[in-house]
């Protein structure tokens, strides 16, 4: 079985790669990394500097690319080694900059230019925002379990105001989270479909997957006992193919709203949630009117475009 650090690593290194196409994201993001893993320094003469560490590189180099873009300065990357309290390597990433305006626009101090204090709404006003400073704190101190193990995603805080925020903004992406306070204070979500709402807010699309496979495939079986020439293989498929879907459909929702497809795939979306386990045939007959098969999978084939997804995804 994967471990938990394994698992975390899976979905760090997806997130790494995702790339957020507007301006608002990327302040969002940002701010998530470094009111979770930035330091504040008060250089003097009217100049500041902001220090963030990680163990992953990927990450560290996210950093770098977003506080230099933030700051408009190039910042440095320095090796840590191994020391006390820190048994592996990490990567320190340090940017200056002269006064507070472009630390209160980028939204990594409040508007009153302190550090800390709660999220400035601006940040966080949209859901695509939302997702994308989830994404910046997981990055920066989040974890999660293995698919198989019990379910837990948290993002770990400084303080308990920090946890109950970042629980808020898990349940505007659609997860019922909650904060605690275990050694350190920590937003968490304990629920399959939660997790898997957390991971797809964030754009883990893989990680995603994995973990609607779980509920889907329960339904799934169901199918499989009830239809006599249902073998494995096309369990699988069709178990495959419904997730695929449902991940497409949740992208679709986080960038636009289903208001925004016609009324066609909108139905056909609605109905794909509401029977995560029929089949095309089944779909298209709940469909009013009724379609056929080969017009349901189309639908949702315009659906996966729309969500940018690679046609050969389906197909895995």
């Amino acid at each position: 079985m994967v471990n938990r650090r394994t698992a975390t690593s899976a979905v760090r290194d997806e997130l790494v790669q995702v790339r957020a196409g507007r301006a608002c994201d990327r302040r969002a993001e940002l701010a998530g990394l470094l009111r979770a893993a930035g330091m504040f320094q008060v250089l003097g003469s009217g100049r500041y500097a902001l220090e963030a560490t990680s163990e992953h590189a990927g990450v560290a180099r996210r950093i770098y690319e977003a506080l230099s873009h933030a700051l408009g300065a190039r910042g440095e990357v320095r090796l840590l080694e191994p020391g006390r309290g820190h048994p592996h390597k990490r990567y320190a990433v340090r940017a200056e900059t002269v006064g507070l305006q472009r630390l209160v626009e980028a939204g990594i101090l409040d508007d009153l230019g302190a550090p800390g204090g709660r999220v400035p709404r601006r940040l966080v006003a949209r859901r695509c925002c939302v997702g994308a400073y989830l994404r910046g704190a997981f990055l920066a101190r989040g974890s999660v379990s293995d698919p198989k193990a019990a379910a837990h995603l948290e993002i770990r805080t400084d303080d308990e105001d920090s946890a109950l925020e970042l629980a808020g903004l898990m349940a505007r992406a659609g997860a019922e989270a909650r904060a605690r306070e275990h050694k350190v204070w920590a937003a968490y979500v304990k629920s399959t479909s939660g997790i898997g709402s957390v991971l797809a807010a964030m754009g883990a699309h893989e990680s995603y997957l994995r973990w609607e496979a779980g509920s889907v495939w329960k339904s799934v079986h169901v199918v499989a006992g009830r239809l006599a020439n249902a073998d494995a293989a096309n369990a699988r498929r069709l178990a495959r193919a419904a997730v695929t879907h449902l991940a497409a459909i949740e992208e679709v929702d986080q960038m636009h709203g289903l208001g925004a497809l016609p009324a066609a795939l909108r139905e056909v979306a609605e109905l794909r949630r509401a029977y995560p386990e029929a089949s095309l045939d089944e779909l298209g007959r709940l469909c009013s009117p009724p379609v056929t098969k080969a017009a349901a999978a189309d639908r949702l084939r315009r659906i996966e475009r729309a969500a940018g997804f690679e046609p050969a995804r389906s197909r895995r």
